[in-house]
């Protein structure tokens, strides 16, 4: 019995035209298994699917994995094409164990504690950050826009997790790349999916006109070097969904094609939650 065998528990009669990209799938989990994070890496999982998708030439299959010591079970997905390359990982929920009462009381003590003291502040500080907003569940701290020709920046490969040298390049020459670096902070939600795509966000220009995010995965192609005129060192592509549990966060960098006379003056945030800041 091989090593996904003893680790997945799968009625193969429901999935058995997709059993090879099952297999693929949850081989490669098994081989990155530090994507859980130190939490869960370490400990003995058992894996079931529940669910495959299959439409475009892309196949996508829903896992649950059960974690020794925890009752509840995480979930995640991945895609594949139709030559079984793996395009795609994505943890939805992690496992959770149950909270004790004390621990309850206390969140939401300090929950409580959030809601009257963080507005005071903001309504009596002469030096409150305008780029540091709210809303219901989630705070957006943003960096101010910048804009380039040509985006070029260092990160894994999604497959190999190798160190790739990435390239996003203006759409034409009258146009260029808007930049907004953000943090997306889950303050008293216990848990909130933030969808990050074209709608999760509203981008007022200069001009009048509202543009949408490009996506940051599909506009970048492997460039054969390093453009230090154009570099990103901190980049990180902000796309895909994303869950964050309370008192947790996500970095990274949206980006616009805007006309080159052209500059952001006001960000208006949809996905999960509503938060405008202006520029």
């Amino acid at each position: 019995m091989n090593n996904i065998e003893k680790n997945i528990d799968i009625d193969y009669k429901k999935f058995s035209k997709f059993k090879e990209k099952i297999d693929i799938g949850i081989g490669f989990i098994l081989d990155n298994l530090y994507e859980y994070g130190p939490t869960f890496q370490e400990k003995s999982k058992l894996y079931s699917v529940f669910n495959v998708e299959s439409n475009n030439d892309i196949t996508r299959i829903y896992i649950n994995f059960s974690v020794e010591g925890f009752p509840n079970s995480g979930e995640e997905y991945i895609e594949l094409d139709n030559e079984n390359n793996v395009l795609t990982r994505r943890i939805i929920k992690f496992p959770k164990l149950k909270k004790p009462v004390i621990l309850i009381a206390t969140t939401m003590l300090s929950v409580l504690l959030a809601i009257i003291v963080i507005p005071w502040i903001f309504l009596n500080s002469d030096n409150v950050d305008p780029l540091y907003k709210s809303g219901k569940v989630l705070w957006l701290k943003s960096e101010k826009p910048f804009y380039q020709e040509i985006v070029n920046y260092q990160g894994p490969e999604a497959t190999t997790n190798n160190l790739t040298t990435w390239q996003i390049d203006n759409t034409d020459k009258s146009t260029y790349v808007a930049l907004i670096k953000l943090q997306l902070i889950n303050e008293t939600a216990n848990t909130i999916t933030v969808n990050i795509d074209e709608n999760c966000a509203e981008l007022l220009a200069s001009n009048g006109v509202t543009y949408s995010p490009a996506n940051t995965i599909l506009r970048a192609k492997a460039a054969d070097s390093q453009n230090k005129n154009f570099e990103v060192k901190d980049f990180v592509p902000l796309w895909g969904d994303i869950t964050l549990v309370q008192g947790t966060q996500v970095s990274g960098y949206i980006i616009a094609d805007l006309p080159k006379d052209v500059t952001i003056r006001r960000l208006r945030w949809t996905s999960s939650d509503t938060v405008t800041i202006n520029y």
